[in-house]
């Protein structure tokens, strides 16, 4: 397992911290029933299959022990993520589970580290656009994957009928996110998913959730998120040790801003091959 890892990504380091300020175990910027939707897949099409499920980019893995809850005793599951602070308080916490594993690195890596075993699903929520080469990730996840396997990648996207956003909003976007994210629109990934040579691809583009409050609200009573603010936000999570928690709100109010005022320009999608 590599460690010394973290991510270098303003958006995952904020919503890190926010996990702490709000006492929410798990946020994630999709919602709850999208994220359950997305594990319902996964269970449906690995039923009555052995092997493992790899959960990339897993972070404090509450999704990854929820979707390992629901899977039968003989399918394993692995979160991977680059960031071993988030590593480290997975592997705290779940390390009494049974079949719930952690490696921290790439996909890549795990691949290098990993080859003979028997991957019979991946699933990546809100992750590729974080990584350097979505078409490259697709190819690996092609390959680590046994004949008939599954792989969901849901991230956020531009519009595909936005394609004629200037290159100007594109790297406005990245440069809020503080990091070298890169989106694309559904249509490019298919392509990409079409050639790593995965069948029966299927697309559907969603509304953008990434500052959906109504959404958030439906997840967590508007009580709890006040009252775990108020206790919270006096001790900042290990993320902002060296900053102050005005510096927080900063960052959230930059990065969620900019996505309110631009949500039409977003979307969410769900991209699923098939082996």
């Amino acid at each position: 397992m590599e460690t010394g890892r973290k991510s270098n990504c303003e958006l995952v380091n904020t919503y890190e911290a926010l996990e702490h300020i709000m006492g929410i175990n798990g946020l994630h910027p999709h919602s709850l029933s999208t994220i359950e939707q997305l594990h319902t897949k996964v269970i449906n099409h690995t039923k009555n299959k052995k092997g493992i499920i790899l959960d990339i980019g897993c972070g404090s893995a509450h999704g990854t022990y929820n979707l390992r809850q629901l899977l039968p005793e003989d399918v394993s599951i692995i979160g991977i993520d680059i960031n071993n602070t988030a590593i480290d308080k997975a592997s705290k916490k779940f390390s009494e589970q049974e079949n719930v594993s952690f490696f921290i690195g790439t996909l890549e890596e795990f691949y290098e580290s990993h080859k003979p075993e028997r991957i019979i699903g991946i699933i990546s929520i809100s992750v590729s656009m974080f990584i350097y080469s979505t078409r490259s990730f697709y190819q690996t996840a092609n390959k680590i994957l046994e004949d008939g396997g599954i792989f969901i990648d849901a991230p956020f996207v531009f519009k595909s009928e936005s394609n004629n956003l200037t290159e100007q909003f594109k790297n406005k976007t990245y440069q809020v996110c503080g990091c070298n994210m890169t989106m694309h629109t559904t249509n490019e990934l298919k392509g990409f998913m079409n050639h790593a040579n995965f069948k029966n691809v299927i697309c559907n583009e969603n509304e953008f959730e990434l500052m959906n409050l109504s959404t958030l609200f439906q997840d967590y009573s508007p009580t709890y998120l006040f009252t775990e603010f108020i206790n919270n936000v006096r001790k900042p999570p290990a993320p902002l040790e060296n900053n102050s928690s005005w510096y927080l709100f900063r960052r959230t109010l930059s990065i969620f801003s900019f996505f309110l005022l631009n949500r039409s320009k977003f979307g969410a999608t769900e991209i699923i091959g098939i082996k």
